[in-house]
């Protein structure tokens, strides 16, 4: 019995002794707990030191500080501004939520109010103020959070770094 534990061991060890952890693409500022990741698949926005345009490719693979995207081979050191909102993120997930579904809510609100004054009491056209008023924060709530979110990361600026974990 026990020569087939020690056997299952060293079959394992030498079967997962290829794998690795998988490599991606960090961009993060200086001094901040907030990180923007891409992973290999993702689609990534960015604009190369020199040009006036922003780029769109997919990242294939990733090499010691070179992104391999499906169309350009590109250097960490190349990159100028890139594009985060596509990316992984580590904001909150109920903040990353309610961006989106505060604006819906707050009309859905707004239109179930007017159909409920409406039509099924069979009063005139009216707005309500305090349903006028909570619909409003909701919407202003959610477009201002999505206001508030980083969009781009400025890697010519010298408190944002960007690098290649897992090689």
């Amino acid at each position: 019995m026990k020569f087939r534990a020690v056997l299952l061991i060293f079959a394992l060890l030498f079967a997962f002794q290829a794998v690795d952890a998988q490599s991606y693409l960090l961009l993060r500022k200086k001094g901040s707990m907030r990180r923007y990741t891409f992973f290999k698949g993702s689609e990534m926005v960015y604009r190369m030191k020199g040009y006036d345009q922003f780029f769109t490719d997919r990242i294939t693979d990733f090499a010691d500080s070179t992104i391999i995207l499906e169309n350009n081979i590109l250097l960490i050191e190349q990159l100028d501004v890139v594009d985060v909102r596509n990316a992984r993120s580590n904001r909150s997930t109920i903040v990353r939520n309610a961006e989106g579904l505060l604006p819906v809510a707050g009309v859905g609100l707004m239109a179930l109010d007017i159909v409920n004054h409406s039509v099924i009491d069979g009063n005139e056209f009216s707005l309500d103020q305090r349903t006028t008023i909570t619909a409003a924060a909701m919407v202003a709530s959610g477009y201002a959070l999505k206001f508030m979110r980083r969009k781009y990361i400025k890697l010519y600026k010298p408190n944002f770094e960007a690098y290649i974990v897992g090689q």
